[in-house]
């Protein structure tokens, strides 16, 4: 009724309550904070004086555009010095009704003019003769102002969401709560500016699309859609209903991690406005993965897009290179031309980030080509598919989920898998490529005892890939390579058959990375006597081998990780050439 009231009001009333509303903002921004204890009643009773403080602006505007003319009719307007509006306050407002003159809707200044004014109008606070439709709606706010008043306070004490509890609970364990780590849900007006830019990015588009149709969406330049959090609000309502939810919830855990961790709000905003932008171009024109796809970094950086969303999540304190000297080997081997296979576990969906993460300072080029053999979901989860556009991929199909997705056959899977074999088969016999996959077909999950573990190592996997090798010109080595990564990211319990878009939960957590010692695809030196290769019998041994060099340094490196340490955890011959400053003597 408020709003409304505006509406039948001359243009004088409405100028001045713009900066009248300005002043009440922060009553009512204190009381919707979360709550610590025994903060309860002052929280609801500053809810309470917000609400009075705008029942008495509510009558005041009744009493002044109750003798106004109506907005078609109105009078010229009389201008008001701006600072007296910018001074003014709850507790001063009456006084500078009470005064003469009047705030025009460019902020000028001049003299109050009664000479050109009916008499009646020379002071705002006239009395008016007549009672028009704004003083009776204004009027009409004041019980509704109390009822809500009464509601607030009692949401306040009563009704905490989870959010609040949140807050609650780290103020209970002495942990420092960042206020701007929470999630803010947007008011009306935040709402609407948000849906205007969220149209007007959607028409800049239509008529890009209109004027330039063979130009594919994934290669257009960054768009700036998100700059707080109703820009984020918006967008998710926007999403299919499936979506929704994860959207906002993964939104909401990666903020309150990544900057308790000590990134800004305008950090959070910057990376999901580039993932919000992706996906609306990906919807409307989804992207479609060859069986051997390169990394996309021109003419938009897609490598960097994952990135930067990874990075934040990273605490670099905590984390560690494993055996750092079996990197400068592996480059070594890489520029002779040899071929490495990271032979390993899997934990996140953040994965394939680490490793270029790790050794951004030591080893850039090494870390920015490896090859990912990619399962299905890397490649079809629509929230997955702009991350994995950033990497190098050999894609591929798991014979353990290749009934998840219906959109594709069985059969136009298993031909996918095919083509892929004979991409890989050409890049071995080529040489110099740095390869990783995980032989479980997908990520580590609990065991019977609750723990995250290593998932068991298919041997068809492992043996697939040291037959390619050893076919190559070029030696082929299978590394044992451990991560450490699972808090992260971590995965849902089970995995829902079928199904796409999973919760996501994230963690500003430290990580670890380890390798172990190479076995030889030829079989030299970990073969035994009288075993032929490719055989059943040398398949597990080599599997067997390889996974458990895997546990062991999965062992060693997996207390670095919120939940699985205390925090203080060292690891053995760990490094951290980010702080060190450490290069490798190696250049690709």
């Amino acid at each position: 009724f408020f709003f409304v009231s505006l509406c039948f009001s001359n243009t004088n009333t409405m100028a001045v309550d713009r900066h009248l509303l300005a002043t009440a903002m922060p009553l009512y921004g204190h009381a919707a904070e979360p709550l610590a204890p025994g903060q309860s009643w002052r929280t609801a009773a500053l809810g309470v004086a917000a609400f009075a403080s705008a029942a008495v602006v509510a009558v005041v505007c009744a009493t002044t555009a109750a003798g106004s003319q109506s907005l078609f009719q109105g009078p010229a307007v009389r201008p008001v010095a701006r600072a007296r509006l910018a001074s003014a306050t709850p507790r001063n407002i009456p006084q500078l009704w009470s005064q003469r003159g009047s705030p025009s809707l460019d902020g000028a200044v001049a003299a109050p003019q009664e000479t050109a004014m009916p008499s009646q109008e020379a002071h705002w606070g006239s009395r008016p003769t007549t009672q028009g439709p704004s003083s009776i709606l204004a009027l009409l706010t004041v019980p509704l102002l109390m009822v809500g008043a009464a509601c607030a306070a009692y949401r306040q004490v009563f009704r905490q969401d989870a959010g609040t509890a949140w807050n609650m609970a780290a103020m209970a364990s002495e942990t420092p709560v960042n206020p701007e780590a929470t999630f803010k849900t947007p008011g009306l007006i935040e709402t609407v500016i948000a849906n205007i830019k969220l149209i007007v990015s959607e028409v800049m588009l239509r008529i890009f699309v209109k004027r330039n149709p063979d130009t594919p969406l994934h290669r257009l330049p960054q768009r700036n859609i998100v700059s707080s959090d109703a820009d984020i609000y918006v967008m998710a309502q926007k999403f299919p209903e499936k979506y929704r939810d994860t959207f906002l919830g993964w939104y909401k855990l990666y903020k309150e991690q990544v900057v308790q961790g000590g990134a800004t709000e305008k950090e959070v905003w910057s990376v999901f406005n580039r993932i919000v932008d992706r996906l609306i171009l990906l919807n409307k024109q989804p992207y479609t993965f060859q069986s051997a796809h390169k990394m996309l970094q021109e003419p938009y950086d897609y490598f960097e897009f994952g990135q930067m969303y990874s990075r934040l999540l990273v605490d670099y304190n905590k984390s560690y290179l494993r055996n750092l000297e079996k990197w400068d080997e592996i480059a070594e081997k890489i520029k002779r031309g040899e071929n490495i296979i990271l032979t390993g576990n899997h934990q996140s969906e953040s994965d394939a980030a680490f490793i270029p993460l790790l050794l951004e300072v030591y080893n850039r080029k090494l870390g920015e080509q490896v090859i990912y053999v990619a399962g299905d979901r890397v490649v079809s989860d629509p929230m997955v598919q702009p991350f994995s556009m950033g990497r190098n991929l050999f894609c591929v199909h798991s014979k353990k989920h290749m009934d998840d997705d219906p959109r594709m056959s069985r059969e136009a899977k298993q031909k996918m898998n095919r083509k892929t074999l004979l991409e890989m088969s050409k890049a071995f016999k080529k040489g110099g490529n740095l390869v990783w996959i995980a032989p479980s077909g997908g990520r580590d999950r609990k065991n019977a005892a609750g723990d995250w573990v290593p998932a068991e190592f298919d041997i068809d996997a492992v043996e697939l890939m040291r037959a390619l090798g050893a076919k190559s010109p070029n030696p082929t080595w299978l590394y044992p390579f451990a991560m450490a990564t699972n808090a992260i990211m971590p995965p849902p319990d089970t995995r829902a058959q079928g199904t796409l878009g999973e919760k996501r939960i994230v963690n500003f957590t430290g990580v670890a990375l380890s390798v172990g010692e190479a076995f030889a695809a030829s079989g030299e030196g970990w073969l035994p006597e009288g075993m032929e290769l490719g055989t059943e019998a040398a398949k597990q041994h080599l599997t067997d081998q390889i996974f458990e060099v895997v546990n062991d340094e999965y062992d060693v490196i997996k207390n670095v990780m919120k939940g699985f340490g205390d925090g203080t955890y060292v690891v053995p011959n760990g490094k951290q050439p980010w702080k060190e400053g450490a290069r490798s003597p190696v250049e690709l």
